[in-house]
């Protein structure tokens, strides 16, 4: 077997020991929506298993599009498949969350999902505006929620059996910190034996202030534009 097919076939054990993740993975953030079910038809005729796709993207229908084309003939099962989607910011009440989760299945056309991810750690402004803005342009924020608040919400589709496993992305040291010492003083509060792969080891200072030191906060997709690519302000 060659390096690259060998890379292809690739999976990783996730570490709340249950289920394998494949190595390679395929990102959906694709404009035109054609284009995202071509894309999407291809990825998995190349051999990609993993589909990162996100409810900010607006094309979770059309991933799901292609996904179904291949389930429904046989050639793929749902198995072999990793999916992961996204919470996104607008669905951080707790009362939102499970309708958003099962909107995104209900979208992508599958009856389970691989991994579910909080996009962001901010919270904005409740309802089916992605981006909301005020007169001025800023991005409305909700200050009623906290990261916590969402967490644990979603912690509660993990025990319904729909959703494998949880977790967070483009969150920075400082706005995970709160929900790991959340997790490691008071464990029941985010059910650390229930899922084990919150369980973690506390960091010395030393290292916090060295990743800290790190300058660099660039990505070149504009996701929502507000400074930086990709990035919003921390200041609010």
């Amino acid at each position: 077997m060659s390096a690259s097919a060998d890379f292809q076939t690739r999976t990783i054990a996730l570490n709340h020991g249950s289920g394998r993740v494949p190595a390679l993975g395929f990102g959906t953030l694709i404009a035109d929506a054609a284009t995202t079910v071509s894309a999407t038809r291809d990825a998995l005729e190349a051999g990609f298993r993993h589909f990162n796709c996100a409810e900010r993207y607006r094309n979770e229908r059309e991933v799901g599009e292609a996904l179904q084309a291949r389930l429904a003939g046989g050639a793929i099962a749902r198995e072999a498949l990793f999916i992961t989607t996204r919470l996104w910011n607008s669905n951080h009440r707790p009362e939102r969350v499970a309708p958003a989760f099962a909107a995104s299945l209900d979208r992508l056309g599958i009856d389970y999902l691989d991994l579910y991810l909080m996009h962001t750690p901010f919270a904005f402004q409740p309802g089916d505006e992605q981006d909301p803005r005020d007169a001025n342009g800023n991005v409305i924020y909700d200050e009623s929620v906290t990261l916590l608040d969402t967490w644990r919400a979603m912690e509660k589709l993990v025990d319904g059996g729909t959703c494998r496993a949880i977790g967070l992305s483009d969150i920075s040291l400082d706005e995970l910190r709160p929900l790991y010492e959340a997790a490691r003083i008071k464990p029941a509060a985010v059910q650390v034996e229930a899922h084990p792969y919150l369980d973690i080891a506390a960091l010395p200072q030393d290292a916090f202030d060295e990743i800290d030191r790190i300058e660099t906060r660039q990505r070149y997709n504009e996701v929502v534009k507000t400074g930086s690519p990709g990035f919003i302000p921390r200041s609010r």
